[in-house]
């Protein structure tokens, strides 16, 4: 054998000589995988039973939103029907708001016109004891009111009212009475009033007009104004129901409510000085002294 046969049959022994030509299996060999059709058939069945269910899906879906928009336009009209419901409510509750205040306020003006003959008189003695209540109360009216006539200090009824139970026991109680004539009771309440409120004859005895509760936390409201109207000497009487009557420059101005009264002290300057009076008098002096 020669040297060139040789190295042929090593390099066949060894591996694929490089100009021996490559050869494609048959049909007829048997394989482990599937063969294109079989994919395809596979594929096509796999995206039918996908396109089945996405089209279950998308139809579920699609009731459920049916469904939802259905019960969403029930709650939507339900809403609408509370809402209308409330602002009807709302409407009767304000008119209804307005009658009792307009019947509170006719209620208290009836109470305080069956009460115009009275008066209070706080800081009598309780050794001062009740059969000795009219000669006490005569005696206050005759000092306040000197020229009043003997029979006409005439007291139709007198007697203790109930303390607050917030006041010590020290504090006596309060004498109610009611003077047979209206013009007495209201000369000897302006005396009280001109005189400030002392007596040398009875010092600690203050006299009041009796007046409703609901009428004093009317009242109270009116404190900011009444104030301000103090401070710069303006006067002012009450009026019935609530409202302040008060002249300033010649002219009568009737505050029929609080908010009034704060509009009426702005358009005159007044709650702006009262407010700078009001912070001078509560600063504190360690206070100023460091400002200064």
């Amino acid at each position: 054998m020669t040297e060139t046969t040789r190295a042929a049959e090593h390099e066949g022994a060894d591996g694929i000589a490089p100009n021996t030509p490559l050869t494609t299996l048959d049909d007829s060999q048997p394989i482990d995988c599937l063969t294109r059709s079989h994919f395809e058939q596979a594929m096509d069945a796999m995206a039918t039973k996908l396109i089945f269910t996405w089209q279950a899906t998308a139809d579920q879906i699609k009731k459920e939103v049916r469904d939802l928009s259905s019960r969403t336009s029930a709650v939507e009209k339900h809403y609408q029907e509370l809402t209308s419901a409330q602002t009807t409510i709302l409407e009767h509750l304000q008119v209804l708001r307005c009658k009792m205040e307009n019947m509170e306020m006719r209620m208290a003006d009836h109470e305080d016109r069956a009460r115009r003959n009275n008066l209070r008189l706080r800081g009598v003695p309780e050794t001062v004891l009740p059969d000795d209540l009219q000669a006490y109360a005569r005696g206050l009216m005759r000092a306040y009111a000197p020229d009043i006539p003997a029979d006409m200090l005439l007291i139709d009824r007198i007697h203790r009212v109930a303390k607050p139970k917030n006041l010590p026991d020290s504090i006596p109680r309060d004498v109610l009475f009611r003077a047979h004539y209206f013009h007495i009771k209201e000369l000897v309440l302006r005396s009280h009033r001109s005189r400030g409120g002392t007596h040398v004859d009875f010092p600690a005895v203050r006299i009041m007009a009796d007046i409703s509760s609901a009428t004093l936390r009317r009242r109270k409201d009116y404190t900011q104004t009444t104030t301000a109207l103090c401070s710069h000497g303006i006067r002012y009487r009450w009026g019935f129901p609530t409202k302040l009557i008060l002249s300033r420059q010649g002219k009568t101005t009737v505050i029929s409510s609080p908010e009034e009264g704060k509009r009426f002290l702005e358009k005159w300057g007044l709650l702006k000085e009262s407010s700078e009076e009001a912070r001078l008098v509560n600063r504190s002096p360690g206070r100023t002294t460091d400002m200064n």
